[in-house]
This record gives C-alpha cells, sequence and structure tokens, in this order.
C-alpha cells in the first residue's frame, strides 16, 4: 500500500496553467473576493467574508486543518501570478473506510475557463496517489449545475440526490451526490495515456 502523505510539507501542485499553494495572511484581499462573492455565497449556507478579520480567521481555520492533519486546502493562482483565484481541497478524511470529499471555488470573474476542474483534477490525483484512499466524493446543491459540470469532467458519477437535507437561505434544498473510485480514476488515466 502507498506511503500516507505526513503533513509534514505542505505540497504544491502545478499544472499546465496553474499552481496550488498554501494560504497565507496575505491572501485575506482574495478570499474576501471568492467568499464574500454573492455568486459564490448563492450555494453555501454561510456568512460572507466580507473583512480582512474575517478573511485572516478563515484562513487559520483552514490551515489549522492542514495542522491537525485532517485536510489540505490549497489556494489557487495562475502561472506565473501568485494572486490566489480560488480554493480548492480535500477534507473529512476517513483513514479507516479510505475517502475523502473535496471541494473548490473560483473567484466569479474567472467563471467558465475550466481552472476549477483543473485543479480538482490534480487534487484528485493527488489525492489517490497520497492518501490511499478508494474513493472521493464531492457533493452540490441541486441547481448548481457549474459544480456538477466540473464533478463530471473530473470522472465522478452521480450517486443519487438528498432530498431536502440542507437549510440554505432560508428554505431546504436539494443536495446531489457524486462519486469517484480509484479503478475508474486509474482506468480514466490509462485511457487518457493512450490517447496521447
Amino acid at each position: 500500500m502507498t506511503e500516507l502523505f505526513d503533513f509534514s510539507q505542505f505540497p504544491i501542485l502545478q499544472t499546465e496553467r496553474l499552481v496550488l499553494r498554501k494560504l497565507t495572511h496575505d491572501d485575506a484581499e482574495a478570499m474576501i473576493a471568492i467568499f464574500g462573492s454573492p455568486e459564490v455565497l448563492r450555494f453555501l449556507n454561510e456568512d460572507p467574508v466580507d473583512t480582512v478579520e474575517k478573511a485572516v480567521g478563515m484562513i487559520d481555520w483552514l490551515n489549522g486543518h492542514y495542522d491537525d492533519q485532517h485536510a489540505v486546502q490549497w489556494g489557487i493562482t495562475l502561472q506565473g501570478d501568485d494572486h490566489v483565484v480560488g480554493t480548492c481541497g480535500f477534507y473529512r478524511w476517513d483513514r479507516s473506510d479510505r475517502h475523502v470529499d473535496i471541494g473548490y471555488h473560483i473567484v466569479p470573474s474567472l467563471w467558465g475557463r475550466g481552472y476549477a476542474t483543473e485543479a480538482a483534477r490534480a487534487v484528485v490525483g493527488w489525492c489517490f496517489q497520497n492518501l490511499g484512499v478508494h474513493r472521493i466524493q464531492a457533493d452540490c446543491t441541486e441547481g448548481h449545475t457549474a459544480s456538477e459540470r466540473v464533478m463530471i469532467k473530473c470522472g465522478f458519477r452521480l450517486e443519487g440526490t438528498w432530498r431536502e437535507s440542507c437549510w440554505e437561505h432560508g428554505r431546504f434544498v436539494n443536495i446531489r451526490q457524486y462519486g469517484l473510485l480509484q479503478p475508474e480514476f486509474a482506468a480514466s488515466q490509462s485511457n487518457f495515456s493512450s490517447l496521447i
């Protein structure tokens, strides 16, 4: 079995267009642009991150999960530009049942360019390679079609709908559950390699 990630050094991931790195307090304004945005909050039941103090608190909270060895949340930057334009990461690492959840957010001004998909693919590949997981799962509020497209492009399969399972913005909403198994991911990688 793969030697599991030990959290001794924060991993930096690089893709064709992106660098995923650790969040720092210098990223506070970028976090406000993402998590203070009404477009992002439309599908989250969270208070806006609309001050530097709240943004720093969120960064510390996210990095605290890394320090506790439960999760990794990366800041997404464009190659050659260290400004954070989104976040992506895994959480709820269940070491006994060997699965994690992933999530991703991109600043609305850069939606539709494939950055969330590119970041999510990098995180999915890293998780399968370094965490020894058999399954990666993700979910979104029903109607969040952009998020669903990211999951589908990453190879996830729709597994079902949790009817009215979350309270968001004064109403119950359905949650769509997606999953990706390690053998499915491995097969997709070998298929991709054979096309190159």
